[in-house]
């Protein structure tokens, strides 16, 4: 689906939302017996347009953010967008009911009001939006990916290609590279190593170990689930049954060295 489409979507969405909720006010202001104004129908749901902005300028900002936790970045987003909507739909109804009603409604006891009553719609909405992939920070990472990485040794600093690379193993708080010739020690984790290198070439084995499979020669099962792996440089590595099919699904497509 094109990008166009998708707003598109979106936004047809949103003034559903928009239609329903104000049709909820005129359906409830006939019940209860009180004055329905479509003004201040509308000027009460913007809440809904404002999903759009506050979505884009958070995902934006988390795209560069170095949180590496999935569910650490989630909790944030829902936090952040909730206080920042609540704020800014606070300010907007105080500034247009200044400029254009004949009743002002007050910043702080609007956004009192809509923490009172609606706070758990923006925690359920913003929940729902941040379990939702982010396309752009994927396309991001996706042209992240390392053609070579750069490892200190002393005074020297070597540039090593990534193909060359035959596995990696946590070694915490560094990562160690294994390839033919030496072994380089860089500090960081093997998930976020993971997220730079290419998905379709390191294959995780283990919790602890990713292998390149194109310098996988063969696969050995144990009986167990487990198989032994032979590695281009006569190295035997354990594929752990958690990953057997991930890895067989990699290995089958992955070129010879």
């Amino acid at each position: 689906m094109s990008k166009l489409k998708k707003a598109r979507n979106l936004i047809l969405l949103l003034i559903a939302l928009l239609g329903i909720t104000i049709l909820q006010d005129y359906l409830q202001s006939n019940y209860q017996d009180y004055a329905f104004y479509l003004s201040e129908s509308l000027l009460f749901n913007l809440y809904w347009p404002l999903i759009i902005p506050v979505t884009l300028i958070l995902r934006a900002a988390f795209r560069r953010s170095k949180i590496e936790s999935k569910w650490t970045k989630r909790a944030l987003f829902v936090l952040l967008a909730s206080t920042l909507h609540l704020l800014i739909f606070a300010f907007l109804v105080y500034a247009v009911s200044g400029l254009f009603y004949s009743h002002t409604f007050g910043f702080y006891d609007n956004l009192i009001y809509s923490i009172s009553n609606d706070l758990y719609k923006y925690l359920l909405i913003y929940t729902a939006i941040s379990l939702i992939p982010d396309q752009a920070s994927k396309a991001q990472k996706e042209t992240e990916r390392l053609d070579f990485l750069l490892f200190q040794s002393g005074k020297k600093t070597e540039k090593v290609s990534a193909e060359s690379i035959i596995y990696l193993s946590a070694a915490t708080p560094y990562v160690e590279f294994f390839t033919a010739e030496k072994k380089y020690l860089q500090q960081g984790s093997l998930k976020s190593f993971s997220e730079k290198l290419d998905p379709a070439v390191f294959v995780r084995i283990h919790k602890t170990t990713l292998v390149n499979v194109r310098k996988v020669d063969s696969l050995h099962s144990r009986g167990n689930g487990d198989y032994d792996l032979l590695l281009s440089n006569g190295q035997q590595l354990r594929l752990s049954r958690n990953y057997v099919s991930e890895f067989r699904s990699r290995f089958e497509k992955a070129p010879t060295a």
